[in-house]
């Protein structure tokens, strides 16, 4: 994964937090809560818990990859 693949993904996880601050937002006002919100907030969690996920596996991954680089080098 490229440097700008990753960007991407922290770009993509950065929007949904702020999606989320807004829903609580409305969630958090006086009155009635909209059901709406409550779907549109547990969905945008599931989306975030989802980027994360893949954040941390490609983190590993270009571990690995490092380690298997530096293996390589020594080898050699």
């Amino acid at each position: 994964m490229t440097d700008d693949d990753f960007q991407q993904l922290m770009n993509a996880r950065e929007a949904l937090v702020h999606k989320r601050l807004t829903l609580a937002h409305t969630i958090a006002a006086p009155g009635d809560i909209p059901e709406n919100a409550i779907r549109a907030i547990v969905e945008v969690q599931q989306a975030i818990d989802v980027i994360d996920v893949a954040i941390e596996e490609e983190l590993e991954q270009a571990e690995l990859d490092k380690e298997l680089e530096e293996g390589a080098d020594n080898d050699d």
